[in-house]
């Protein structure tokens, strides 16, 4: 507390009266007044110290008196003590709840008419008419008291001096009592601002951890809950089936309202839960404690199949799906992991979290993560390139063309799609990296004459960029159309949309070749694959690789060597990886072979103008 007798001791003390006439030393009190409010006000202080510090300053400028403020309360009309320290607390009650009026004495004179008022004699003034007792009883002689205004110029309150001596207001005391108003303002908008921001402060916690429509915390709040969780706990996680039906059927209006009596409904049925809303049709219950949410969820199941939601007159069946973890970590991530397994088996299931059988799911999703930074990372710099395998020509000997496989370098170690296709296929890169291997490949082969195969996928037919890509990078690069080899999964053949037919058609007609990747691998079907008129069949790795000790593969490599012989299409064997393997594939007559018994990928086609292996 600011020590206000300094203000007062750090001057030689001659008589009141002639003290206060020194102009010079009077305005120096008044600006040391200044400065020590000022200073409570800037170190944040509370604002009623700060008031009473100013009241015990202005007491101390005036020998005999009390000070006191009263702010108007705007929807009563009526002036209460905000802060008076020295005035006893009987005269503090007297004074409240105090109507402006003519007889009102100096501060609700001061209030009604909006100036100052100085009464020197409150025994006689009618000014003080309606509260003549007070001022017998405290013994209050005289009382000057001036309006206190807002930044508006609108009456707030007063700021009054009342002395125990008849007598009126000196050239100074009706200064000090201006800036004392003037401080009262200060003081009371800082407070007034600091109210609001506090208050938009909660509102925007509230915004950030509320659920607007149901007023239910959301999933903001339900993540700190969880960050604090030192116990085992449960939480089940329950998603409304078919609830956009609703909302497209009734407006988005009825939607909310049947949200809010699900919520109502959740509330009633689970009643030791905290129930949270975490999405638009999603609610979320959180127990403290582990309990057998698989009873949970078949008590729910049951009471809704005898119990339907009634909502302005109208009855409505409800059914949910739903995932639930207990323990003390990641239990949103589990329970979302569970609600994604339930999604899997259809509508209307549920799911608890079982680490053994889950866990091994969850890592994958890590994996993904992991892969996908790491290979939007690589394609910015381009480290994801095209390695070339040599196919050879089973009559002449000669690799007389090279299939582009795709690549990721990452710290000197090369990856295989093995590692990143899922990344690849869950992100929608695959028309990003078939340009990349298309372009660099064609550079790659440009003046040899050689031929490239280059893999083709069902979301590069779907973006419909391939007949317009293509012919630009073979004008670039000067290379036939002939020379490029498009290969299709046999998964894509069998049961290609139309769409995907009629481009595979038009490109045909351009002069690209079509060839069936990995055939035998899925389910083929013979009658497309005449229809698009292929050129190739690369028969799948996993029948070559033992063709030489395996009398399956054996057979069914016979087989479809001996179909696409009579249908005019050229054969390739995959995963060719040594002499063995060779020896049974030139026995069966297969055209091609590629694997590492000849050609391993490499960043560069060597340029040899077709010269033999």
């Amino acid at each position: 507390m600011i020590d206000e007798i300094d203000i007062i001791n750090s001057f030689d003390q001659p008589p009141a009266e002639e003290r206060l006439a020194m102009s010079v030393e009077a305005l120096d009190m008044i600006l040391r007044l200044q400065q020590a409010i000022f200073a409570q006000v800037a170190s944040n202080g509370d604002y009623l110290d700060t008031l009473n510090a100013l009241c015990h300053m202005a007491e101390q400028l005036l020998p005999n008196s009390v000070a006191s403020i009263m702010l108007l309360d705007e929807q009563s009309g009526l002036l209460n003590v905000l802060v008076a320290p020295s005035v006893p607390q009987n005269g503090i009650d007297a004074l409240q709840g105090l109507a402006p009026g003519p007889g009102s004495g100096s501060c609700g004179n001061a209030v009604m008419r909006n100036e100052p008022v100085f009464v020197r004699d409150t025994f006689n003034d009618p000014r003080w008419q309606d509260l003549r007792q007070l001022a017998n009883d405290f013994n209050l002689c005289a009382c000057w008291s001036v309006p206190v205004r807002n930044n508006d110029g609108k009456v707030i309150g007063s700021f009054a001096l009342s002395s125990f001596e008849h007598r009126s207001p000196s050239e100074f005391h009706t200064r000090l009592l201006d800036v004392g108003a003037s401080m009262v303002n200060i003081v009371l908008t800082k407070q007034s601002q600091e109210q609001a921001l506090e208050v938009q402060r909660k509102q925007l916690i509230t915004a950030l951890e509320y659920d607007g429509l149901t007023a239910l915390p959301n999933q903001s709040k339900l993540k700190v809950q969880l960050k604090n969780c030192i116990a085992p706990q449960s939480l089940l996680l329950i998603n409304l089936d078919n609830f956009r039906f609703i909302n497209t059927a009734y407006g988005p209006s009825f939607g909310d309202l049947f949200l809010c009596k699900v919520a109502e409904l959740l509330g009633q049925q689970f009643p030791g839960a905290e129930l949270y809303r975490i999405n638009a049709d999603e609610f979320a219950l959180y127990y403290r404690a582990p309990v057998d949410l698989q009873q949970h969820i078949e008590q729910f199941r049951e009471y809704l199949f005898g119990h339907s939601l009634k909502i302005d007159d109208q009855l409505f069946s409800i059914t949910f799906t739903a995932g639930g973890a207990s323990g003390r970590n990641n239990l949103l991530e589990q329970a979302v992991q569970a609600m994604s397994q339930a999604k899997n088996h259809g509508k209307n299931r549920y799911h608890i979290y079982n680490a053994e059988q889950d866990e091994p799911d969850q890592t994958l999703r890590r994996e993904y993560i992991s892969w996908n930074a790491m290979l939007h990372q690589a394609l910015n710099e381009g480290r994801v390139k095209p390695f070339f395998q040599g196919v050879r020509d089973n009559s002449s000997g000669q690799i007389i063309s090279y299939e582009a496989l795709v690549r990721l370098e990452d710290g000197g170690r090369i990856y295989t799609p093995y590692h990143f296709l899922n990344a690849v296929k869950l992100s929608g890169l695959f028309p990003t990296i078939s340009r990349l291997v298309i372009d660099k490949g064609l550079a790659e082969i440009a003046g040899t004459g050689l031929a490239l195969s280059v893999n083709i996928t069902e979301d590069d037919l779907l973006m419909e960029y391939l007949e317009a890509y293509l012919t630009e990078k073979t004008t670039e690069y000067r290379v036939a159309p002939g020379q490029v080899v498009l290969e299709i999964l046999e998964g894509i053949s069998a049961v290609g949309k139309k769409n995907h037919i009629a481009q595979l058609n038009r490109l045909k007609d351009l002069g690209y070749k079509l060839a069936i990747d990995d055939f035998g691998t899925e389910y083929s079907n013979f009658e497309r694959i005449l229809e698009l008129n292929v050129d190739f069949v690369k028969i799948d790795a996993k029948y070559i690789k033992n063709i030489y000790t395996d009398s399956k593969s054996y057979e069914i490599t016979r087989a479809i060597v001996f179909f696409a012989r009579n249908a005019g299409i050229k054969t390739v064997a995959e995963f060719v990886h040594n002499d063995a393997v060779q020896q049974v594939v030139e026995s069966l007559g297969i055209d091609y072979s590629q694997g590492y018994l000849f050609s391993e990928p490499s960043p560069e086609i060597p340029h040899h103008n077709g010269m033999n292996e």
